[in-house]
């Protein structure tokens, strides 16, 4: 767990805990779901311009319960350039590796079910940390980092099999890598070196598939006062081959250091921007809460200050090559701990009792005049 200002609930390992009762639940879900090959979609109808839009794995019920999840993939279909971001684990036995180097069951759920980009994008994330716990070990070799010449090899498998099938427009390698850049510098560029292990990998099977890591922009850029978070951690990019990065995916949170969206500045983004240079950008992340769950929060929430953080979003992408932008859930978390609720579990667009919150038709139309994107051409590339 990342460090928190004392006044404000500690900060969650990221929603998504590598192991976890939905987890099990989804992947047993999954497995009655899932065919046993790739999936041969007809021709993909014209998507409409402008940005892709979408959200995380969030069914009704979720992270307990999936058993609505076929109604959510029909929903975010309905969005028509709308996208299903499966951010997890790289290996379904999370802990001991077992089955490392096989796609992920969820992973393979959410493509296969994307009709080859027709319905919606799919958008994956291979994670591999939780927290400070690291889920590198492989039965072949113990060692839980990433010298662990066997776990690179199972890692480039997994990824480069999951690209060769489903040809994604878009695919991550680690989520909010900058927490382990500051957590083990050392290790950090090995995970570098995996990682552009796995990229060429990728590029070989799928070419047209864009590739990057994912950083949390509060935590590398040290805006994230609320949680603690003031020292920047550039390093986290510029440790990487820009060569090797196809797209900057970003997790981002400005309510962690930040009362309201009135206070976010328009130059929120700058730091980030200057860092990257004129690199395409995917928001993996994002959104405001719109309630605090009973809790005490340092930040405003509200169905309002939502709306309202959409707007200043959209101005701060102005001038920017965006490829994606998800906000975090379609459904509220269901259950969970209260420092997770009240930080992450109301950043979505339908309430508890399922009516749309205000957001959600403002999402819907959010970047609708863009010319970036997922376009027909990108999601289409997807079949070949």
């Amino acid at each position: 767990m990342e460090p928190a200002h004392r006044d404000v609930p500690a900060r969650p390992s990221r929603r998504r805990r590598l192991v976890s009762a939905g987890l099990t639940l989804l992947v047993a879900f999954a497995a009655t779901a899932c065919s046993d090959g790739p999936s041969e979609p007809a021709d993909p109808p014209d998507t409409p311009s402008g940005l892709t839009r979408g959200v995380a794995l969030s069914p009704a019920g979720f992270p307990a319960d999936f058993s609505q999840l076929n109604a959510f993939l029909d929903e975010v279909a309905s969005f028509g350039r709308g996208a299903v971001m499966w951010n997890g684990a790289w290996r379904d036995d999370v802990v001991n590796g077992t089955n490392a180097g096989t796609v992920p069951v969820a992973a393979r759920l959410v493509a296969e079910n994307s009709a080859g980009g027709s319905r919606f994008a799919p958008i994956a994330v291979f994670g591999w940390r939780s927290g400070q716990t690291l889920y590198i070990a492989v039965p072949a070799n113990a060692t839980n980092d990433w010298g662990n010449a066997e776990a690179r090899v199972a890692f480039r498998a997994a990824v480069s099999s999951y690209a060769a099938t489903h040809r994604p427009a878009l695919l991550f390698l680690g989520n909010e890598s900058d927490f382990y850049a500051e957590q083990d510098p050392a290790d950090y560029q090995r995970w570098v070196a995996a990682y552009n292990e796995a990229y060429d990998a990728i590029k070989a099977a799928s070419p047209q598939t864009r590739v990057g890591p994912v950083f949390n922009v509060e935590h590398m850029m040290g805006l994230g006062t609320f949680s603690g978070w003031t020292t920047p951690h550039p390093e986290a990019y510029t440790l990487h081959d820009a060569n090797r990065i196809d797209v900057v995916g970003l997790t981002l949170y400005p309510y962690l250091g930040l009362a309201a969206p009135a206070d976010v500045p328009a130059s929120y983004l700058d730091p980030v921007f200057a860092l990257i240079g004129s690199k395409p950008i995917a928001i993996t992340e994002t959104g405001w809460p719109a309630s605090s769950s009973g809790s005490a929060v340092a930040w405003q929430p509200g169905e309002a200050e939502q709306v309202a953080w959409l707007a200043r979003l959209d101005a701060m992408l102005a001038t920017r090559s965006v490829l994606l932008v998800n906000w975090l859930f379609l459904h509220p978390m269901a259950s969970g701990d209260q420092g997770t609720l009240a930080t992450f579990g109301s950043v979505s667009l339908r309430t508890a009792a399922g009516a749309k919150r205000p957001v959600y038709d403002a999402f819907l139309s959010f970047g609708a005049e863009r010319s970036s994107g997922l376009g027909a051409t990108a999601m289409a590339a997807t079949r070949r």
